[in-house]
C-alpha cells in the first residue's frame, strides 16, 4: 500500500511509531522500499526494520527504572556527565543492534538525516541559530515543514544505514541525528560538524525517492491545525500523515518514566488500530461504489 514511510524526529514521542507500527503493518502489508528517518526517529526505524522492537521497549523501560533523574546538576564541576540522556541512548542501541546490521541491509533502504550547518558558522554558535531556527518555525509559525534553517544555509544530508561497514558506524550516524547539545555532546561526521537532522526539517520527507508513489508519513507532535489522518498530493506522490491523536505522554529528553514511555507505546497501538477502522471503512466504501 506504502511504497516510502518517513519517521519524523521527537525523542521520546517517536516511541508511538512503534505502537503504530505493529498495529498496522501486518494488516496493510506494510513492506516500503525506502525509509527516511531523522534523530530518535532513525532508532525507531531501525529497531523496526531489524524486528527488535519489543527487546527495546524493554532494555529502554529497564533503563529508565534505573534513571532516577533527567539532570544530575551535582556533576556540574565533575567527570560525570550532568545529562545521562546520552549514554543511556548509546549504550542502549551498541546492545539492541547486535546481529542487526545485516537485516537492516536486506530490507528497505533506510536513510538518516543529518544536518551541517552553513559555512562560517561552528561550534556553539552553529547550534544556537539552528535551534532558534527550529523553534521558531515550529513553535510560533506552526510549520509542517519548517523553511528557516534552510534558508540560512543549513544543509540537510542523508546517509544510507545499509552504507555502515559496523554497528558501531550505525550507532555514530544515528547519534550525529539527534546531536543536541547539553543534552548529547558536541559530534562530528566525516569531519563536519553534525546538528539533529530536525534542525532543517524534523519530518524528513526531502530524502524520498521521487517518482511515483504512495508515502507514510508517521508524525510525533501534536499538530492541532490537523485531524488525525491527512493527505497531501505531492506531484505524482501522495502522503498519507498520521499523528498521535493526543499529545504523547512522555517528552523529548525524559528518560526517567516508563510509566510514560508505555502510555505514549499504547496511544500509538490505539492510533494503529483507529488507523486500520478507517481504512477498512474507505476500502468497503470503494468496493460498494465499484459494484
Amino acid at each position: 500500500m506504502f511504497d516510502q514511510v518517513v519517521f519524523a524526529g521527537g525523542g521520546g514521542r517517536c516511541t508511538w511509531q512503534i505502537g503504530f507500527w505493529e498495529s498496522v503493518a501486518k494488516a496493510i502489508k506494510l513492506f516500503p522500499q525506502v525509509v527516511t528517518a531523522v534523530s530518535a526517529g532513525g532508532l525507531m526505524s531501525s529497531l523496526v526494520l531489524m524486528g527488535k522492537t519489543e527487546k527495546a521497549r524493554q532494555h529502554f523501560w529497564s533503563a529508565f527504572e534505573a534513571n532516577e533523574k533527567n539532570a544530575y546538576w551535582g556533576n556540574l564541576f565533575r567527570k560525570e556527565p550532568v545529562f545521562p540522556q546520552y549514554r543511556i541512548y548509546r549504550n542502549a542501541m551498541l546492545e539492541l543492534f547486535q546481529g542487526g546490521l545485516e537485516t537492516l541491509r536486506e530490507g528497505a533502504e533506510l536513510r538518516i538525516a543529518v544536518v551541517h550547518p552553513p559555512k562560517g558558522l561552528s561550534g556553539g554558535l552553529a547550534f544556537g541559530v539552528g535551534a532558534a531556527a527550529y523553534y521558531a518555525d515550529k513553535h510560533f509559525l506552526r510549520n509542517l515543514h519548517p523553511k528557516i534553517a534552510l534558508g540560512l544555509g543549513f544543509q540537510q544530508q542523508f546517509y544510507r544505514a545499509r552504507d555502515c561497514s559496523s554497528l558501531e558506524e550505525l550507532v555514530d550516524l544515528i547519534l550525529c541525528s539527534s546531536c543536541t547539545p547539553p543534552f548529547t555532546p558536541r559530534l562530528k561526521l566525516h569531519g563536519r560538524t553534525a546538528l539533529d537532522g530536525g534542525t532543517v526539517d524534523n519530518i524528513p520527507v526531502a530524502g524520498l525517492d521521487k517518482g511515483e508513489s504512495r508515502v507514510l508519513v508517521l508524525l510525533t507532535r501534536r499538530y492541532s491545525q490537523y485531524p488525525d489522518r491527512f493527505s497531501r498530493q505531492q506531484g505524482d506522490q501522495l502522503w498519507t500523515y498520521v499523528q498521535p491523536s493526543q499529545p504523547p505522554f512522555v517528552s523529548v529528553w525524559d528518560y526517567t518514566s516508563p510509566e510514560l514511555a508505555q502510555k505514549t507505546y499504547e496511544l500509538g497501538c490505539a492510533d494503529g488500530r483507529e488507523f486500520l477502522k478507517k481504512h477498512t471503512n474507505e476500502r468497503e466504501t470503494l468496493n460498494e461504489q465499484f459494484q
